[in-house]
């Protein structure tokens, strides 16, 4: 969808207009050099925005940590069209540079065969690494594990560990704020922190400074599970054993973290009735957007039509003093409809300014967006809609009404959600107090008039 340009997209433009000029060579030096210097989760949002052919070249042109690391911060269905425009040698440097669990969320993109194939282009050591982690249960907190972990034994003095430490290279160690301290067989028995060991004497023994048993998690616990551990406790990594007590990895506050934000998003968006997975807005296309709520928006129709049989029941009723104009059936299946949509609309554009994937400024492509999803949702409610007042027996013409008033009604609740949260957040209210109970009872008064509008011009003409 268009959006503006912010300076960091106006330089991969130019980056691309000068790779094209320049040649290959002179163009994938000068974009290296630039694109380098910018945060892999930055440029995962712009690339998920180019063509594929384009994104490839600029993965191409880059370092291979570099890139391999944008790949991982790519949401996954762009990242799967860029794969198919990349050849083995180069998705075999990503496998081969990134860490293992970051290695291993490529999976999805490349297709378990593809994937298959470039282990047995890496070497062998990082190829059986990874092997490992995947026969962990999926969505365990084992494959998310590194193996790269500081671990000493009881009898080692400080000097031995702080020597180990400045001979380390880069690529050992995930992280060092805590030391693991393991027996002859592996098993955890200990950890001490590195801000402990720079504090006393070298000659100190780790037996003499260490928490004995730590806090650990098995390897086939559920991800979630291992996050919220750690995030109580407030570690850095969290040790992660086998049914054994060995040691065999930690999980490390970045992937916690991640876990963390996906669950709350996820929680968030169901409560809006939105389903799917955690995914930066403008990564999804309209209609993946589509596919997220329509399936709820059906379920919530039935809901509603039960109101309207209800209605129905009254309406047919001998009694004069309860008759119900038969218009009035598909009153709540029309408002409802529209809160509902608009409901999810709100609470997907607030959760998308709250984790800074949509600014004030963004609110046309946001519209033009919405405009999109809402005539999709719109025609097939629509649709739903007059077959539902064709069975029971409504007429030709308020069958239409009732099919046109549907459309008409998500299209405008939708467009007045998407843009509700970001007026709220211009004003500097809190868009997640504002937006769901304004937009229910706007919805509902602005909807009426729609829908009578409507009626007034066919039933009467």
């Amino acid at each position: 969808m268009p959006r503006i340009l912010t300076p960091l997209k106006e330089r991969i433009v130019r980056l691309l207009h000068l790779r094209s000029k320049l040649g290959t060579v002179r163009g994938d030096e000068q974009a290296k050099v630039e694109l380098n210097r910018q945060r892999p989760e930055d440029l995962a949002e712009t690339i998920a925005h180019m063509e594929p052919e384009d994104a490839a070249a600029l993965l191409q042109a880059m370092d291979p940590v570099q890139a391999g690391n944008i790949m991982v911060e790519l949401p996954t269905d762009s990242a799967r069209e860029i794969v198919s425009e990349l050849p083995d040698e180069v998705l075999a440097s990503y496998l081969d540079v990134l860490p293992m669990d970051d290695a291993i969320e490529l999976r999805e993109e490349l297709g378990e065969e593809r994937f298959n194939a470039l282990l047995e282009v890496i070497p062998d050591e990082d190829a059986a690494e990874i092997r490992r982690l995947l026969s962990y249960p999926e969505d365990s907190v084992g494959r998310l594990m590194t193996e790269h972990f500081f671990w000493a034994k009881p009898e080692m003095s400080i000097k031995e560990i702080l020597s180990d430490l400045r001979r380390a290279g880069d690529e050992k160690y995930e992280q060092v704020n805590d030391i693991y301290v393991v027996d002859d067989a592996k098993h955890l028995i200990g950890v001490t922190s590195l801000r402990r060991v720079l504090r006393v004497p070298q000659g100190t023994l780790v037996s003499e400074i260490m928490q004995p048993d730590p806090v650990s998690v098995h390897a086939e616990v559920d991800e979630e599970t291992a996050a919220r551990t750690m995030a109580r406790y407030g570690f850095y990594a969290l040790p992660v054993v086998n049914a054994k007590g060995v040691l065999v990895g930690i999980f490390t506050g970045d992937d916690a973290q991640t876990i963390l934000r996906e669950a709350e998003t996820e929680d968030v968006l169901a409560v809006g009735a939105v389903s799917g997975d955690a995914e930066p807005y403008y990564s999804l296309t309209p209609f993946s957007l589509y596919k997220r709520r329509f399936p709820w928006l059906v379920a919530l129709f039935a809901a509603e039509t039960l109101t309207g049989m209800v209605l129905r029941h009254y309406g047919q009723s001998e009694d004069s003093a309860v008759q119900v104009p038969m218009i009035m059936y598909f009153m709540p299946l029309i408002l409802g409809a529209g809160g509902n949509s608009g409901s999810q609309v709100t609470t997907t554009i607030t959760r998308a300014i709250a984790l800074d994937e949509v600014k004030t400024i963004d609110w046309k492509g946001v519209m033009a967006k919405e405009f999109v999803v809402a005539c999709l949702i719109g025609l097939s409610l629509g649709l739903l809609g007059y077959l539902r007042a064709l069975l029971w027996n409504s007429g030709m013409e308020l069958s239409l009404v009732v099919g046109l008033a549907l459309p008409a009604v998500v299209i405008w609740a939708t467009l007045i959600g998407s843009v509700l949260p970001i007026g709220a957040k211009r004003l500097g209210i809190d868009p997640a107090v504002m937006s769901a109970p304004f937009i229910s009872t706007f919805v509902d008064a602005t909807g009426l008039i729609i829908y009578f509008e409507i009626a007034r011009r066919i039933l009467i003409s």
